[in-house]
């Protein structure tokens, strides 16, 4: 049994749990589960608000590229006309 986070065997989790057995006992383990699951539970909404963050960020950043790509595309679609000719003064050559 391997746990994904730290890659530990269920002989070293055994160890750990009865080192934290031996210092803490067995009155003080729920409030350190409950410690850490308050812990983990606050990282993992941090890091799901730094996600939105990220994509709100993208999104902004997206939507400005878009516009910018449809204020092209209509320049390209209707040029503005050339200025007129003017008329050629006598003696210039062209």
């Amino acid at each position: 049994m391997h746990l994904l986070l730290f890659d530990i065997s269920g002989g070293e989790l055994l160890l750990i749990l009865m080192v934290v057995l031996m210092f803490f006992g067995s009155k003080g383990i729920p409030g350190i589960a409950r410690t850490l699951g308050r812990t983990m539970r606050q990282i993992r909404d941090a890091s799901a608000e730094v996600q939105r963050e990220i994509q709100r960020g993208v999104h902004d950043v997206q939507n400005a590229a878009q516009a910018h790509q449809r204020e092209v595309r209509g320049m390209m679609e209707d040029p503005k006309p050339a200025p007129p000719a003017r008329p050629k003064e006598p003696g210039q050559q062209e």
